[in-house]
């Protein structure tokens, strides 16, 4: 008798496949999406909301925080497969917005999309930009969460709006068969 043995999904594996569909759709539809009517004009403002999130979250030491937490206490939340709440559609975005991918995961363990010196994608999954572990919450004041979270509000709202527009002109041009942009996780 044989036992069906289940083996775990490889993370970069599914990543770099997620990353493929983006490309070709990229290749096929990234110039009409980034002209769209409404798409064009949200890509600046969802840039410059993205700056804003990274000022605030900078002059309020959380990237240092990240930092000391991942590269000196060896710990971090951005662990391997975390890559895989990046969904089609926002990696979609990332190479309309000029982004380019490793080729490889560059620190082992960790995010296929996190370098030396943090992360190298700029349009990234909620979970990514709205998540403070204890570490940040002690180390922050209430106003200080506030502010960052109002901040974060604008750049997400956008995320989801783009990604939104993306995928209902996506399904208009390819009569609904890309279910699959929205996967996350670990397994497909």
């Amino acid at each position: 008798m044989r036992i069906l043995r289940l083996e775990r999904p490889d993370p970069t594996r599914l990543i770099e496949e997620k990353i493929v569909i983006a490309r070709e759709l990229y290749e096929l539809w990234g110039e009409d999406l980034a002209e769209d009517e409404e798409i064009s004009p949200l890509l600046p403002r969802y840039t410059q909301a993205v700056e804003d999130s990274n000022r605030v979250m900078e002059d309020f030491g959380t990237f240092e925080e990240c930092y000391v937490c991942t590269v000196i206490d060896k710990k971090g939340c951005c662990k391997i497969g975390l890559e895989n709440e990046c969904t089609v559609l926002i990696l979609l975005l990332n190479l309309i917005l000029g982004v380019e991918f490793p080729e490889e995961r560059e620190v082992p363990g960790r995010c296929f999309f996190v370098g030396p010196r943090g992360c190298k994608i700029l349009a990234r999954p909620m979970l990514c930009r709205d998540y403070f572990c204890i570490r940040h919450h002690q180390k922050l004041s209430e106003s200080q969460m506030a502010r960052i979270t109002q901040v974060l509000n604008e750049e997400l709202v956008l995320l989801h709006q783009i990604t939104s527009l993306m995928r209902r002109r996506l399904e208009a041009w390819t009569g609904d068969f890309l279910l699959e942009l929205d996967l996350t996780g670990y397994g497909v």
